[in-house]
């Protein structure tokens, strides 16, 4: 491991292993039991802005866990908003198209949000001073944005009359 590197294995609540390698910036890899999901880290490199190296690498790292220990509440959003998705059989091929690629955006900024908030729950006091300290417009930013996506998206993908 080198400098800019952090790798740890761990266990999520739910028995899954899984290995996070933080590099730096460029690249993250998670293996969550034989699966893995190397991918660049792109909400880290935006919310993460303007940190130091090793309080990015601390946070990306507790981010990355975020996702696996979330990784039931995910599923279960995922499975309600398909479960009640409006206009479920009327829908244009096209349609579809455009309906599947919001859900996914809608998914991914839910689930984006419940991992940052695992990492916020993990050490409060650490994560506002650390943001304090560096004036956090890319967190804020991030936080409302996220926030809105994730819960105007799903409410707007959803039908109306449950």
């Amino acid at each position: 491991m080198n400098a800019g590197q952090l790798s740890r294995h761990a266990r999520s609540w739910y028995g899954l292993p899984v290995e996070i390698v933080i590099e730096d910036d460029y690249w993250h890899w998670v293996k969550a039991g034989p699966v893995p999901l190397p991918h660049p880290p792109v909400v880290n490199l935006i919310v993460r802005h303007g940190l130091p190296r090793e309080a990015r690498l601390k946070l990306s790292y507790i981010h990355e866990m975020g996702h696996i220990q979330t990784l039931p509440l995910a599923l279960v959003h995922m499975a309600w908003v398909w479960k009640h998705r409006r206009g479920r059989n009327s829908m244009s091929w096209g349609r579809r198209i455009v309906w599947f690629g919001l859900f996914i955006a809608v998914h991914q900024a839910a689930w984006e949000l419940a991992a940052e908030s695992y990492v916020f729950v993990h050490n409060p006091g650490e994560y506002k001073q650390l943001y304090k300290e560096t004036g956090g417009h890319p967190a804020k930013i991030f936080w409302l944005l996220m926030t809105l996506l994730a819960v105007l998206g799903t409410l707007g993908l959803i039908k109306r009359n449950e």
